[in-house]
């Protein structure tokens, strides 16, 4: 487990948490990845269950990662939304 100053963020695939991390660390924002390796292998698992990438960042960041994670999650939703029209 990681310390206990750092809190999940977002649950997702690899793909989605890994471009998280980077918007956030491009933000100045230390993110770390926890499943990394399981989520690359379980790619077809639902993102809220075995196989989801979690991103945390410390507790310190929080109000300052807020507005970030809430738009790339807004963005997120949008886009499986279209995958899925035919």
């Amino acid at each position: 487990m990681l310390h206990q100053d750092f809190s999940v963020v977002y649950s997702g695939t690899s793909v989605k948490a890994d471009l998280l991390k980077c918007l956030l660390e491009g933000a100045g924002i230390h993110a770390l990845l926890e499943n990394e390796f399981v989520g690359m292998i379980a790619l077809y698992v639902s993102p809220s269950g075995v196989g989801a990438v979690n991103v945390f960042i410390p507790n310190s960041a929080i109000g300052k990662g807020r507005s970030i994670v809430e738009d790339f999650s807004k963005q997120v939703r949008a886009n499986d939304k279209q995958d899925f029209v035919w």
